[in-house]
């Protein structure tokens, strides 16, 4: 089985970073595994090559036109098509699948609120049901997600059943054997740490900072500064390290933090990332309450949740962890049970690869039988 790994960023580039020791498998959804169980082929497609197409698809609403065009050029080359980020580039190919003009089947993982499925405006929804129909597979990373999307856009009860699935996307193992296996203890921990750019909260965090005796250390990108003029003396700011710079900075802390804030009608899988990174180091963590996230925190017993822009909570329990080693310890060896259990690589690509089994089979006996049919017809 030939699957064409597409993406919104570049895989090639994550795969190189796999390669190299600088990032883990995860990045790259699921094809390190892949390959390695031999059962499915799985293609990088080239992610940018005409960059002015990509300027003309925004002109009509289409992300990575340039992406998609290319495709339609390499039918040949491929049996599946496989998307992590569904329409964020697949819109165009989706199109021409309604009309029939695209034949290939599509699988997809869904983490965020799907295109148009909360929107106000009835057409748009139209659109949205009509778009998630035409995947052959849509793997949801949250229970909650999917509980949603069925109701909001009142799909058929057996598309749900044959076509609609969850999994747990979690780090890479053998990445955390090569690079994190020794815990630091406790008593050389000496920070907190909250690393990330995606709908976060870094706002109310400084503020629950001030005042405070603990050090914070933030890990942000250029566009995710935290919008504050007098910068506590006990916070610090990095916006240009990369996830390898941060494996040191991780072993260190007491904790990793995830403030998030985010509309209700956006409301996802925001955190997630984040999370992988709290199991992977064995790390208690303290984050704002998302409940469309399947890992629940509190309840596997090594993290606490906070409102949105809760400043006392956050103090609360910043402060708890800070002088409480006998939790701290009981917590980190819940994350590290995740981890091993319940949230990593293998566990995502398991379920990838037999939903691509089963997508791949469907469709070649949905050929055979089409092909079939065309003989009849014409003997007749």
């Amino acid at each position: 089985m030939k699957v064409l790994l597409i993406n919104n960023y570049s895989m090639e580039n994550a795969y190189d970073l796999w390669a190299k020791g600088v990032s883990g498998s995860h990045h790259v959804w699921g094809k390190v595994e892949l390959d390695r169980n031999g059962k499915v082929e799985m293609i990088i497609f080239p992610h940018e090559r005409y960059k002015f197409l990509n300027r003309i698809g925004k002109w009509f609403g289409i992300g990575h036109l340039d992406q998609q065009l290319r495709i339609l050029f390499n039918l040949r080359k491929f049996d599946v098509l496989y998307s992590p980020y569904s329409m964020a580039n697949t819109k165009l190919l989706l199109l021409l699948k309604w009309v029939g003009l695209f034949k290939k089947p599509i699988v997809v993982t869904i983490h965020q609120p799907f295109w148009r499925a909360k929107d106000s405006n009835k057409l748009l929804r139209f659109f949205s049901r009509q778009f998630i129909l035409q995947y052959e597979a849509c793997i949801f990373l949250s229970e909650s997600l999917l509980s949603k999307t069925i109701e909001t856009l009142r799909l058929p009860e057996q598309h749900q059943k044959d076509r609609f699935s969850t999994t747990q996307w979690g780090p890479d193992m053998d990445f955390f054997d090569k690079y994190c296996r020794q815990a630091v203890p406790f008593d050389a921990c000496d920070y907190f740490i909250s690393a990330g750019h995606t709908a976060r909260d870094f706002e109310t965090l400084i503020e629950a900072f001030r005042g405070l005796d603990y050090k914070l250390k933030i890990f942000c990108t250029p566009k995710s500064i935290p919008n504050v003029k007098d910068l506590p003396d006990n916070v610090d700011l990095n916006w240009e390290a990369t996830f390898y710079d941060l494996v040191a900075w991780y072993k260190k802390a007491i904790a990793v933090l995830i403030p998030l804030k985010y509309p209700q009608k956006n409301e996802g899988c925001q955190g997630m990332t984040s999370l992988q990174d709290v199991v992977t180091f064995g790390k208690p963590v303290i984050m704002t309450k998302n409940p469309t996230l399947n890992l629940d925190v509190e309840k596997e017993g090594f993290g606490f949740y906070v409102d949105m822009y809760d400043v006392e909570g956050w103090r609360e329990k910043v402060t708890l962890l800070h002088n409480d080693e006998e939790l701290w310890n009981k917590m980190s060896g819940k994350s590290s049970y995740v981890f091993k259990h319940k949230f990593n690589s293998r566990i995502f690509s398991d379920h990838l690869e037999s939903v691509l089994e089963k997508v791949y089979h469907e469709s070649g006996a949905a050929n055979k039988n089409r092909k079939k049919r065309e003989r009849t017809m014409a003997d007749l």
